[in-house]
Order: structure tokens, then sequence, then C-alpha cells
């Protein structure tokens, strides 16, 4: 019994409009959608629902044989804990949304760089099937996750521009409900984008 709910979650696939999906993929985009939601209304619980969306990603690209795609959602996970940590240590002190300081932005600059070589050496290793695109997504993604747990309003800016290239990256490997996903992401950044600027300081 514990086996077969096990294949079930890791394996069953159904389609969705004609489009031949999995469980696991529903899973990342509910708690991912659900995750970007928290993240704008700045609740601490986005951590957890990002968290989840990673396994389930974590999962899905292993079943597919994405081992690239997969070693960089470990980032991602590692990250978001990063995140849920900083947010908890933060929520008894003054902790509002801001610009990003301008003395930390060539960092950020470098940072993403060094990651984007990182990660491409990583995915060739790997055998990841776009390992430029993907490792300088990733990179981005790090940087503007960073940003985000500082609660710097342009992390979202950056959002925008990330999942949107994202789309175009799911559609060259055929994962539609991944791209479906990053396409509601998209959306829900620049709405993110436009509230959190509201409340600069």
């Amino acid at each position: 019994m514990h086996t077969d709910f096990h294949s079930y979650l890791f394996n069953y696939h159904f389609s969705i409009f004609k489009i031949e999906t999995s469980l696991l993929s529903v899973i990342a985009l509910v708690f991912g959608a659900l995750g970007v939601w928290l993240t704008i209304k700045q609740n601490i619980w986005c951590w957890f629902f990002a968290l989840i969306c990673v396994i389930a990603s974590i999962v899905e690209f292993y079943n597919k044989r994405l081992f690239g795609d997969m070693s960089l959602q470990v980032f991602y996970f590692f990250a978001g804990v990063y995140g849920w940590v900083y947010w908890k240590k933060q929520q008894n002190e003054k902790f509002t949304v801001q610009k990003t300081p301008r003395t930390f932005i060539p960092v950020l600059l470098m940072a993403t760089l060094a990651q984007s070589v990182l990660y491409y050496f990583l995915l060739l290793h790997f055998k990841g099937d776009q390992p430029l695109l993907d490792a300088l997504l990733t990179a981005c993604s790090l940087t503007a996750t960073f940003m985000m747990t500082k609660k710097w309003v342009e992390n979202w800016a950056a959002w925008v521009l990330i999942d949107g290239t994202y789309i175009l990256l799911y559609g060259i490997k055929a994962m539609w409900l991944f791209a479906l996903l990053y396409l509601l992401f998209t959306i829900m950044a620049y709405y993110g984008w436009q509230k959190w600027k509201k409340e600069t300081i």
C-alpha cells in the first residue's frame, strides 16, 4: 500500500486540454502560485509553499531524467530555507519594503556572473540540455531570491524578466504545465512589483 501510494504520487500522469502532465507538475503549479501570492502579501508562509514547489520540481525533473534541472532546484531549496529563517528573525523588528541600496548593485551583478559560470559547468557535468540558458536563469533567480529576502522592491522587476524567459525555456523542453506556471509567475511578479513600489520607503 505504501509503495503504491509513492508510485501514484511520483509517476501518475494525465492530460489537461490534451497536454500530457503529471500530478507533481500540478503540485508545483499550485504551491508555487500560492508561494508567490503570499510573498506579495509579505506573509512568511510563502517560503513553506515555495519549498513544496521546489521539492515537487526536484522529483519531476528526476523522473524526466533532467538531472541538470534537478541539481539546480537543490540551490533553490537552500535559498528558500535561508529566506524563511531570515524573515523569521526579522519578525520582531522593523522590516519593510525598500529600494536596493546602490552600493549593492555591483556586488549583485558580480555574484550573478560568478554563479552563472559555476552553474554552467555543473550543468555540463550533469549533461543538462540547455546549460547556458539554465545557468544564467538560475543565477539570476538566486540573486532575485536574495533580494526578496531583504524585501528590496527591484526583486520583482528581476522576476518579471526571469519568469518570462522561463516560459520560453520550458516551452523548448515541452514541459507545458511548467511553462504555464511561469506565465502565471510573470503576471504575479508584475503585480507584486507594482504593489511593493507603493510601499517602498
